[in-house]
């Protein structure tokens, strides 16, 4: 079986769906994804000596993660594809996958200017990366169409991480309020809603915060909860797999810059604004968000809020004028939709991901919100990216 290495960075979530992509081409294939991760910054991989002891016919690199020794002088002549390697940088022609950074710009745009406020920023990577110029670029571009300025934190180069995270402490309590604010990746959103919470600024009436990734562990554990903007990992993977495998079957094929796209915005609280006054029921919509999907009920909505089911009742609908029935099957219909626009999701499979009793309940139930389209009919008028 002939081997493809896959270099990361780290095993986090979004590095296994970029493997699972690759492997999911190379089940047609026949190839074996030997993954190499690179877990310190203080011991660099022997490339040569990798290259040596697994004989692989192709590379996927992961460099914009921190991979730098992978390299055409270091693979000698074994064909790369490169990911989140910026294509005008110093590897010069060859095969590269990046995420669509200036979609994710005008995505994050949307999304602020959605909320309708006054104020608008932008938080980049802690050190200057291609992805993160091109998101803030699109961000600030599409703000300046509706006519609206973008503050951008700007630090200075080469300042120790303390001294860059009291910076952007005292930036962030700095920002006129409300403000909405781009975080350019989910670490970044930890670090704006940390200063948040500890200078008691409020999210998201005073700050609105989006992040990128929809990393489930930094963006479920964040006080508030941090939205995010879910890229394809997935697919970014198999493109990789299927630009290596067209490279190995054509020699002259040494130069092309793919893109995978934003799936969709994962919204939470970080931008959730609203005029609950009632913390049972704020409580409840959190709970209703996190937990809807796996099947949860009225009645553990109601012990949620500490309260008897009719008494919950009573006072959810008096302060967000739908029923806890209502908003439960909201956000589970939320996620059906984003399931959908995953061409590659099987349609059968959503009604249990969602927490429906059977397919049948959710087909009659899409059909009753979309104006009759079933969830197939519904998939083929919008995009991947709706």
């Amino acid at each position: 079986m002939d081997t493809v290495l896959f270099f990361v960075y780290s095993n986090k979530y979004i590095c296994a769906n970029r493997i699972e992509g690759a492997r999911r081409y190379a089940e047609n294939t026949g190839w074996n994804i030997q993954v190499i991760e690179r877990n310190s910054v203080d011991r660099p991989l022997d490339i040569k000596g990798i290259i040596d002891f697994w004989k692989p016919i192709g590379i996927i690199a992961e460099c914009g993660g921190g991979v730098p020794e992978v390299s055409r002088k270091s693979v000698g002549n074994v064909p790369i594809v490169y990911l989140d390697e910026d294509p005008n940088g110093d590897k010069g022609r060859a095969l590269y996958v990046n995420s669509d950074s200036s979609l994710v710009g005008e995505i994050a745009a949307k999304e602020m200017l959605s909320l309708n406020m006054p104020h608008y920023a932008f938080v980049g990577w802690r050190m200057p990366r291609f992805w993160s110029e091109e998101r803030r670029a699109a961000f600030e571009s599409a703000l300046r169409l509706h006519g609206r300025d973008c503050m951008t934190f700007a630090c200075p180069p080469k300042v120790s991480a303390l001294r860059r995270r009291e910076l952007l402490n005292a930036w962030v309590k700095s920002l006129p309020k409300p403000c909405g604010v781009f975080a350019v990746n989910d670490p970044v959103g930890e670090e704006i809603l940390a200063t948040a919470v500890a200078s008691g600024i409020s999210v998201p009436d005073e700050l609105a915060v989006i992040g990128v990734d929809d990393d489930p562990v930094i963006c479920e554990r964040t006080k508030p909860s941090l939205s995010s903007i879910r890229l394809d990992f997935e697919q970014g993977g198999y493109i990789c797999a299927e630009l290596l495998d067209r490279r190995l079957k054509d020699s002259r094929f040494t130069h092309a810059a793919l893109k995978f796209e934003p799936v969709f915005v994962n919204r939470r609280q970080s931008t959730r604004r609203s005029a609950l006054t009632d913390s049972r029921v704020a409580k409840a919509m959190e709970y209703i968000r996190r937990n809807a999907c796996d099947g949860i009920g009225t009645q553990e909505v109601a012990r949620e809020m500490d309260l008897s089911r009719r008494m919950a009742e009573i006072v959810f609908k008096r302060n967000t004028g739908r029923t806890i029935h209502d908003e439960i099957t909201s956000v589970r219909m939320e996620r059906v939709e984003r399931l959908l626009a995953n061409p590659r999701q099987d349609i059968a499979a959503v009604a249990g991901l969602c927490g429906w009793a059977s397919e049948s309940v959710l087909r009659k139930s899409f059909k009753e919100r979309h104006g009759g389209l079933s969830m197939r009919e519904w998939r083929k008028k919008n995009s991947i990216c709706h």
